[in-house]
């Protein structure tokens, strides 16, 4: 299957290994890229039958992949009302970074601890490209590659359910703060350390690591309420 304009990587890790996946997920991975770009905004409308004549497929695995992601609340609906792009707000996204603070920072210090050394120079590449178009300018390939990047490390914890909380809390972050990202009117600060990130992970330090992570996510909050300002429902 080769959905039209999606930019998905289907299962196959830049470092070489193949990970085998169903079309449902390669569906839900394309819906998710959608997501993140906003190809797919919120409150749009999408049915199960448009989007099967999208991706050329049946019916069957759209409906499994739009339910699974209307089960992590990406999408509300569902049935025979069809699926809507569910709405974040400033609360919302707090939790969001709540949520990627617990789980992520110790995650990245596992990753630390067992990351193999081949996977070192492939990532570090990655995360040069990740800090050269950061969150301004192309917005749109910023996301994708953010989600290929997160979504590799997310992998090299070897804990799948893991792996799957931080990517879905990526992917909602992506959808609140998109839209904001893709309407400023010039280039806005934000973190730019993931080459320094990778170069911890590769050297085993852990501490080093997990700090970097912290400071990351404390600093996406004022970020964020600059970007967003009084837009929106800010002191919802």
């Amino acid at each position: 299957m080769q959905p039209a304009e999606s930019n998905v990587f289907t299962g196959i890790s830049f470092v070489g290994a193949v990970r085998r996946i169903s079309l449902r997920e390669e569906i839900a991975e394309a819906l998710s890229d959608d997501l993140v770009t906003g190809r797919l905004a919120a409150g749009a409308s999408l049915t199960v039958n448009d989007a099967a004549r999208r991706f050329g497929v049946s019916a069957t695995p759209v409906r499994e992949a739009l339910i699974e992601l209307a089960a992590h609340g990406l999408f509300t609906g569902g049935h025979h009302r069809g699926f809507q792009v569910a709405s974040y707000t400033w609360a919302d996204f707090t939790e969001i970074l709540e949520a990627r603070k617990l789980i992520g920072v110790p995650l990245i210090g596992r990753i630390a601890r067992t990351m193999p050394e081949e996977c070192g120079p492939e990532l570090g590449r990655l995360a040069d490209r990740l800090d050269g178009v950061r969150w301004y300018g192309d917005t749109t390939e910023t996301a994708l590659i953010d989600r290929q990047f997160f979504g590799e490390l997310g992998r090299l914890s070897g804990n799948r359910r893991l792996s799957g909380m931080l990517r879905l809390l990526r992917v909602q972050a992506w959808m609140y703060l998109g839209p904001y990202l893709r309407a400023a009117p010039g280039p806005t600060e934000a973190w730019r350390r993931h080459r320094e990130l990778v170069e911890r992970l590769a050297a085993r330090d852990v501490e080093g690591a997990q700090g970097l992570m912290r400071d990351n996510i404390a600093a996406l909050r004022p970020f964020a309420r600059r970007l967003v300002g009084d837009a929106g429902d800010l002191l919802g």
